[in-house]
């Protein structure tokens, strides 16, 4: 399994309208249904003085899955990058930068049930 990580600083008050960018309309179904995809998670942090900040995790079978997400028709339409959806890019309001990491998990400790 891998996880990618995007770790998004946004101006302050402008969390929020990131975060529904990602659970609102059909991107989260889109994702859903790719061969290789086991979830994802947002977290958000209000603590900093001067940003905010999002962090997309991503969980997938293989290296491969994901990428193939990435090069998918249904990715570059949900980040702007086709011409039927640049339009998209001027709704991304309040980011300052974004860092992308991925990570190979090595170990995994479920509960005990």
């Amino acid at each position: 399994m891998i996880i990618v990580t995007n770790t998004i600083k946004i101006e302050p008050g402008y969390g929020e309208h990131v975060i529904s960018q990602f659970t609102q309309g059909d991107v989260s179904q889109r994702i859903a249904d790719v061969e290789g995809f086991l979830g994802f998670e947002l977290f958000h942090n209000q603590a900093k003085d001067e940003f905010e900040e999002v962090v997309v995790t991503s969980r997938w079978t293989t290296d491969e899955a994901q990428k193939n997400w990435v090069k998918s028709t249904h990715f570059k339409e949900a980040h702007g990058r086709t011409k039927d959806t640049r339009h998209q890019k001027e709704q991304r309001k309040g980011i300052i930068s974004s860092s992308i990491s991925r990570y190979d998990v090595v170990h995994e400790q479920l509960p005990v049930r």
